[in-house]
């Protein structure tokens, strides 16, 4: 199986974990961001372990999406995992939930933990409905004769199903098992060459979810930690000593630590910033210095001499 498109954490997902380390206060906020952080780590984990179990599948010639963002007629539609296949596209949705989950009458998913209880949208309806919007896409591609097949699997270990034996409503450990039952239900429709072009198509047409997280909490670069935080002790700040980091509380040096401070800020505030800008989020008064870290980092340059802005978008982590 050839990975098209990797699995990797969502805006959502890193743009919580850094706000999180730079928010200074405990209040109604930081509760708030806990629980989008945990949510979206839960799930980009869940998804995670859906790799072993596909790697143990008859998948040679097959093609892996994941998280793949398409525009339909009319909105956008996201699908946690594509496998293509000469003989089908199968389309995961991944459900990383814990406790007892069982479905009722009204074709709701019910989650039952020891203290709660919560209702979900059948998950498989979803999934179905992103059928639905990519068969458009395949047959606008002129794929209208691949069939799609919509499965769900619920990856946390923690859960216990009850869900009236839908096939393919499944935990995660009978996922080999049930693509293999899959793939010897559909005949072989198109030859590797089709389906490997219609893998890097669809790949063209990813489109990634923005997010700021900034701007949905009413937050600026002022309301935020800035400086350049340790990455050792994860508990003090850096200084500028003769060219090198050095950690306030653990004395931990480092010569690039600034690189992931700079990060922080293109993530979550703008993958532009000035000189001025800089030396306010990395705590360093020196204008040259500031200039000579970002000559040695061969940033893109923009603006006139009196605003000049630099790129950091090459230093963003994929």
């Amino acid at each position: 199986m050839k990975i098209v498109l990797p699995l990797s954490k969502t805006e959502l997902h890193q743009q919580s974990e850094i706000l999180l380390k730079r928010y200074p206060r405990r209040d109604k906020i930081l509760d708030e961001l806990q629980d989008i952080y945990r949510r979206e780590e839960a799930g980009y984990q869940g998804e995670k372990q859906l790799d072993y179990y596909l790697n143990l599948s008859d998948l040679a010639g097959a093609y892996s999406l994941a998280g793949l963002r398409l525009k339909g007629d009319k909105h956008y539609f996201q699908i946690d995992r594509m496998i293509l296949t000469q003989s089908v596209c199968i389309i995961i949705e991944s459900k990383n939930l814990k406790g007892q989950l069982l479905l009722n009458e009204e074709d709701q998913l019910i989650q039952q933990t020891s203290d709660s209880q919560k209702i979900y949208e059948n998950p498989y309806t979803q999934v179905k409905l992103q059928a639905k919007q990519l068969r458009q896409v395949l047959n606008q591609l002129g794929y209208s004769d691949l069939p799609i097949h919509p499965l769900v699997v619920f990856t946390n270990k923690n859960a216990i199903l009850n869900l009236g034996g839908t096939p393919d409503l499944i935990a995660l450990h009978r996922l080999t098992f049930r693509i293999d039952e899959i793939l010897n239900f559909y005949q072989r429709i198109q030859n590797p060459k089709m389906i490997q072009n219609l893998a890097y198509r669809l790949l063209s047409k990813h489109t990634v979810r923005r997010e700021n997280i900034l701007e949905k909490f009413n937050l600026n670069i002022y309301s935020i930690r800035t400086g350049v935080l340790c990455s050792d002790c994860e508990r003090g700040k850096m200084v500028r000593v003769h060219g090198t980091w050095i950690c306030e509380f653990c004395k931990q040096q480092n010569q690039q630590a600034h690189i992931s401070a700079l990060s922080d800020y293109a993530k979550i505030v703008n993958p532009l910033i000035t000189n001025k800008t800089a030396r306010y989020f990395l705590e360093v008064e020196s204008r040259f210095t500031v200039y000579r870290i970002f000559k040695d980092l061969n940033l893109p340059i923009s603006g006139n001499r009196n605003s000049t802005h630099y790129d950091l978008s090459k230093i963003i982590p994929v």
